[in-house]
This record gives C-alpha cells, structure tokens and sequence, in this order.
C-alpha cells in the first residue's frame, strides 16, 4: 500500500509532464505557418534580382495561382470524377502557361528565362518526378533489358 508521502511525488510529476505538453503545444501554434514559404520567397528574389516591387508581385501571383490549384483540386475530388492522366497533364499545361503570362507583366525576360530555369526540373507535387524524371526512369528501363 502506498502512503501519502509516496502519492505527493508521482501527482507533482504528472502535473509537471501536464504544464511541459501543454506549454509546448501553445509555442508550436504560436509559430507561422510555413517558414518554408517566406524562405524560398527570399531565396527566389535573391535569384531572379527581385526589387521590391517585383518581390510583392510575384508572391501575389504565385500565391493566386497555388490557391487556385487547390480549389479546383478539392473541386474535383468532391465531384468525384477522376481525370485521365492527359487531362492533368493539359490541365497543368494551361495552368503553367497562364502563370507564365502573369509573371511576364512584372519579370523582365532575364528574369523570366531564369524563373522557368528554376522551375524547369521541379518534381510534381505527389509522386516525385516531373517529365524529365519520369523521363529518365523510362531510359533507365529500357536500356537495362
């Protein structure tokens, strides 16, 4: 049988371990949301020799076309419809050319050429390669047999 004197220290150290997890949890909410955006953001302006301006712009843009992206994402899940893989691929076609028409109101064509340059060998969002990746992987396939 424990004693009350046992009790008094196993009650203080779960209320400790209580007020560390409660703690922690209220300075992970407090923290922004995706640090990672505001880096790359200054990364790219560094890259492309952004002012001011174009910096506030771009970040708009990209932003605009990101949300974009995924409502009409979420809008094709709720329909519940699945395009073919084509489909996508125009899709995402149409998407980048639109981005690129915005973008060419604020970026000069150096700018521009070093934009597409940076987002050329990006990966796809889900499965881990782009074309040339996808590309490649075929290569790599065919000449092993």
């Amino acid at each position: 049988m424990k004693t009350p004197v046992m009790k008094k220290p196993v009650t203080l150290l779960a209320l400790a371990w209580l007020t560390s997890s409660v703690a922690l949890a209220d300075t992970t909410a407090s923290q922004p949301a995706a640090p990672d955006a505001t880096e790359r953001m200054d990364r790219m302006a560094l890259l492309l020799d952004l002012d001011a301006y174009q910096k506030t712009e771009v970040e708009k843009i990209l932003k605009e076309h990101h949300d974009k992206m995924r409502s009409e994402m979420e809008a094709a899940r709720a329909s519940g419809t699945r395009p073919t893989r084509e489909e996508m691929e125009a899709k995402r076609e149409q998407s980048q050319q639109e981005l690129h028409t915005k973008l060419s109101g604020v970026l000069n064509e150096t700018q521009l050429k070093k934009f597409d340059a940076l987002h050329e060998g990006r990966p796809g969002p889900r499965f881990g390669g782009g074309k040339r990746d996808r590309a490649s992987k075929t290569t790599d396939s065919t000449t092993s047999n």
